[in-house]
């Protein structure tokens, strides 16, 4: 089942740059009329109605997705896609351009890899630091949000490393050939 999520969330990521014109004309439109604060309003109220936050029906750690009540399931699958789709069109209005090369490199380089592997450094803080220790709801939830995103971040700066050690980057060269002259046909100075 996780396969076909992942299918569908890179599927939907090329098939959404098939229409992005029309989207943002639509958006624009929509943006501008006097109905725009009535849409985000019912937005916030379906996000609202889509995150459950119940401690009941829940499946084991490994339970994919982790509520076993179909009802609750389709809300919190619901409700993950709205936050997407918002995020990516909040991220669209302010962040879509560089920034600063380097922030750009990291943030860029490593979703893909955080994405991968965050669910095995959240499994490996939880058993190996949250339960020994018996940490209550709330520092637990900081203690994994942060060091998960820490040591996804160091190790990938890690990784990114080693990788320029063993495949080093390709230099560009220039070699004197200006553009629409063969080698043979250089200018003397």
């Amino acid at each position: 089942m996780m396969i076909n999520y992942d299918a569908i969330f890179f599927s939907q990521g090329c098939v959404d740059q098939l229409y992005f014109k029309a989207m943002m004309r639509q958006r624009n439109k929509m943006g501008n009329t006097v109905w725009a604060p009535a849409i985000v309003c019912m937005g916030v109220l379906l996000y609202a109605l889509s995150s459950p936050s119940n401690y009941s029906q829940t499946g084991f750690l490994f339970f994919y997705p982790l509520y076993s009540d179909y009802t609750i399931q389709c809300l919190y699958t619901s409700g993950t896609w709205l936050w997407v789709f918002f995020v990516s069109w909040m991220m669209h209005a302010i962040a879509n351009k560089k920034f600063n090369d380097t922030a750009y490199k990291l943030l860029s380089g490593s979703s893909l890899y955080a994405y991968l592997s965050h669910y095995f450094f959240i499994i490996v803080i939880a058993v190996m630091i949250v339960r020994p220790y018996k940490i209550s709801f709330l520092p637990a939830l900081g203690l994994e949000i942060g060091l998960t995103n820490l040591t996804i971040l160091v190790s990938y700066v890690i990784m990114d490393y080693l990788y320029g050690l063993v495949v080093p980057p390709k230099v560009k060269k220039d070699d004197g050939v200006m553009l629409g002259m063969g080698e043979g046909q250089m200018e003397e100075e």
